[in-house]
């Protein structure tokens, strides 16, 4: 068994350095894979980000904060993929969303998100990056908008989409609805 007390050193480098390349999905740092922690800091958006980085992959937890240092997301990534539980937080501390992914990135068991005054918006549920089960959307009044339950990739139930369009059987023509 092996030991070592060495203790090894994570670059660290702001987002805006010249030297950091996305090329077809991964990061370079000087022509390297990149790896290590990208910090990112958004005036304009009110945001700070903080990126953990594999060989050009995100890897390990990136958090987002609000410049007032709350959180405004939490996310978790394999070697780019995401997976686990991504968080999401308003401005005024209420939940925006919540959604779970598989370790293939794949939306995975249940999906929500919230309004900012902390109203449920949206309840769905996936298995493998398939609609399973409930599927629910309400509007900022409460009401329900859609309402229905997927099974092996069919809808049942109050989709609440409305078509812009007729179909005439026989025909091979649209008529669009005004």
């Amino acid at each position: 068994m092996l030991s070592s007390c060495e203790k090894s050193t994570v670059l660290v480098v702001p987002k805006e350095d010249s030297n950091l390349v996305l090329k077809n999905g991964k990061l370079f740092y000087q022509e390297n894979t990149f790896s290590g922690i990208v910090l990112d800091s958004n005036r304009f958006s009110q945001m700070k980000k903080r990126t953990s980085y594999i060989n050009g992959r995100k890897h390990g937890k990136e958090v987002k904060k609000y410049f007032n240092d709350s959180l405004a997301e939490l996310r978790m990534y394999n070697r780019g993929v995401k997976v686990g539980i991504h968080k999401g937080w308003w401005p005024n501390g209420n939940k925006k969303f919540e959604f779970y992914f598989n370790e293939k990135g794949f939306y995975h068991g249940s999906l929500k998100e919230w309004y900012v005054n902390g109203k449920l918006l949206k309840s769905f549920n996936y298995k493998d990056g398939k609609e399973q089960g409930s599927q629910k959307i309400w509007k900022q009044n409460g009401k329900i908008a859609t309402n229905y339950v997927a099974d092996d990739g069919e809808r049942y139930g109050l989709i609440g989409l409305k078509k812009c369009y007729t179909v005439t059987e026989n025909k091979n023509t649209l008529k669009l609805l005004k």
